[in-house]
């Protein structure tokens, strides 16, 4: 493809672009938004997945490419990456779209090497702060994780892109079912902590409802931790309540939605907190820890919990399940929270955040 070097061209790099990957989605958005307006906009990834194929460019066809000052890249930061370093010896302006880096003492007692690449992403970033004319944040809470390590320049929040249904006040109300069924969407990570949450679920069992199920979808990102989990789950002997999906489809992911009457985070680090979003999007009440950005992604839509302890948990999930009227009042305030996260507040705050740092923005706007 060729480009009129009249227009202004933002391209996004990234260390991988997967599909049903919420910054794969951001920033296949982001360009599609670019695109919209005028700007000319590719994608460059070092690794590219499955059907995400044909949505971007292999990374090393950036690297061949010649340099230019009145270019600018984005470069999509969740974790250590060898794309850095070119990055840092490019002369493009460079904005850091940024994700959160899981801390490395949560993942690094389980998993060495993932330790080893989060902490080396961490020191990435602080060099990176030293040429990049700024940064842009998807959660406030990321922002300050940004500031810890010394980037405060041009600092800004932007709510990032994620896939919702459209939601009005017509929303259909969630399923009603004999019995609870909990839901807990996200990869099986430590910094998930899907094993509080089974046991708090086992605490519901005894205490309150013993024909409870739990579901818990997501691929492994930690075979050590996944084994730990499943471990807690025989000898708890809850096979026949908890199932653990693996990875799942579009479709397969609503169906889960769909049968859920709530869904429960108790994370540890969440940069932002997508599924929270999306339990809320489809009338799924949430009951969550209020850990790292969690509180400011949910508002008031939800229940948040100071504690992890099993009891407090599973009590806070027989209100929300028995409740019609708390029920009522959280959904109410979740279409505010849809509100803050829509498509159409996430383009106008991406397209703010870069016309604070990008000059010729001014002539697309």
């Amino acid at each position: 493809m060729t480009f009129d070097s009249r227009r202004l061209q933002i391209d996004q790099v990234l260390p991988s672009l997967a599909p049903r990957d919420a910054i794969g989605y951001h920033t296949c958005k982001l360009q599609e938004v670019m695109r919209s307006i005028g700007i000319s906009s590719e994608i460059f990834a070092d690794e590219i997945k499955g059907e995400m194929n044909g949505l971007a460019r292999p990374f090393r066809d950036f690297v061949k490419r010649r340099g230019s000052p009145s270019r600018y890249v984005i470069y999509q930061a969740s974790t250590g990456s060898p794309i850095v370093q070119h990055l840092m010896n490019r002369p493009e302006p460079l904005i850091i779209n940024f994700h959160n880096i899981t801390p490395k003492e949560i993942l690094g007692r389980w998993e060495p090497r993932i330790g080893i690449v989060v902490g080396a992403g961490v020191k990435q970033l602080a060099a990176l702060g030293e040429k990049a004319i700024g940064a842009i944040s998807v959660s406030k809470f990321n922002r300050w994780c940004l500031e810890q390590e010394g980037l405060s320049k041009n600092s800004l929040v932007a709510a990032p892109f994620i896939p919702l249904p459209q939601h009005n006040a017509d929303r259909p109300q969630p399923p009603s079912f004999s019995e609870s069924r909990w839901l807990f969407v996200g990869r099986i990570a430590p910094n998930k902590a899907q094993h509080d949450i089974v046991l708090a679920f086992a605490a519901y069992l005894q205490a309150w409802d013993p024909s409870a199920s739990l579901t818990l979808v997501g691929s492994i990102s930690s075979q050590r931790y996944a084994d730990f989990l499943t471990e807690i789950i025989h000898n708890l002997g809850l096979e026949s309540r908890v199932t653990l999906t693996g990875p799942v489809t579009n479709s397969e992911l609503e169906e889960h939605y769909r049968n859920a009457t709530v869904f429960v985070c108790l994370s540890d680090h969440e940069g932002f907190g997508f599924p929270i979003v999306e339990a809320l999007a489809r009338s799924v009440p949430v009951v969550a820890f209020s850990s790292s950005a969690i509180p400011e992604t949910l508002g008031r839509a939800g229940m948040l919990l100071s504690s992890k302890q099993p009891l407090a948990v599973a009590a806070a999930v027989s209100l929300i399940e028995k409740d019609r009227t708390l029920r009522d009042e959280l959904l109410r305030e979740a279409r505010k929270t849809l509100d803050r996260y829509s498509p159409e507040t996430a383009q106008a705050e991406n397209l703010a955040a870069l016309n604070t740092l990008i000059p010729e923005m001014a002539g697309y706007l």
